[in-house]
């Protein structure tokens, strides 16, 4: 949004001129994307998230509210019937059932559990590009986007997850979708809509935390089978 073009009107008038600019390169793209995340302190949209797992022909679809603040965390609330909320940071990775008073927590230590917080959101290719090799490709799936396919390079990511896919807007270099495909073949696809950026975020996201007196398990079980 920061990154609208210049447009030249009086030469686009040509007829002779009338040709889209060439598309960038990899490098390029790299470069913006990691330039529009650094100014994103918050962002707030909607989503909708696709679960498909290897072994089942129908996905799970869910809906909610995405919650960003810079690289500290990345909140999910979910819409009803879902009974979960996931507050996701470099630290930790919790998941909060209101309806069933439980909780989950699993801790992120510089080597232990490590991988689990790629996400692809509020990182920096740059960073990420240490864990993964990144491709430049196109996708007809989402127009206006650049497609960027990352490969895990390290043996420990290898273990987890396939591949971590990156739909970038053409215009705000903001990521539109994020899809994490796991060793198994399970697919998460979130689709991000209409950004809100850089507003105040609800105190009960900021201040997140489990409440007390809940029961509180060890693990995410968020990336697993999920019983409905």
């Amino acid at each position: 949004m920061r990154y609208s073009s210049l447009l030249l009107t009086s030469l686009l008038a040509l007829p002779a001129l009338h040709a889209q600019a060439p598309p960038l390169g990899l490098k390029e793209v790299v470069e913006r994307f990691d330039a529009a995340q650094a100014q994103v302190q918050t962002l707030q949209c909607p989503f909708t998230l696709t679960l498909r797992r290897a072994l089942l022909k129908t996905p799970t679809v869910t809906r909610g509210t995405l919650y960003l603040q810079g690289s500290d965390f990345v909140h999910f609330a979910f819409q009803a019937p879902e009974d979960l909320i996931l507050h996701l940071t470099p630290k930790a990775l919790l998941s909060y059932s209101p309806g069933a008073r439980e909780g989950e927590r699993l801790k992120i230590g510089i080597i232990r559990n490590a991988n689990r917080k790629f996400l692809g959101l509020g990182q920096k290719l740059s960073y990420l590009a240490e864990y993964f090799q990144i491709g430049l490709g196109e996708s007809k799936d989402v127009p206006g986007t650049y497609f960027l396919a990352l490969i895990p390079r390290t043996l420990a990511t290898r273990k987890r997850m396939q591949a971590l896919n990156i739909w970038v807007d053409r215009e705000t270099f903001l990521p539109r979708q994020v899809q994490w495909i796991e060793r198994s073949g399970d697919t998460w696809l979130l689709d991000l809509g209409p950004l809100k950026l850089n507003q105040p975020l609800p105190a009960a996201v900021t201040g997140f935390k489990l409440p007390e007196g809940i029961a509180v398990r060890k693990g995410f079980s968020f990336f697993a089978t999920r019983k409905k």
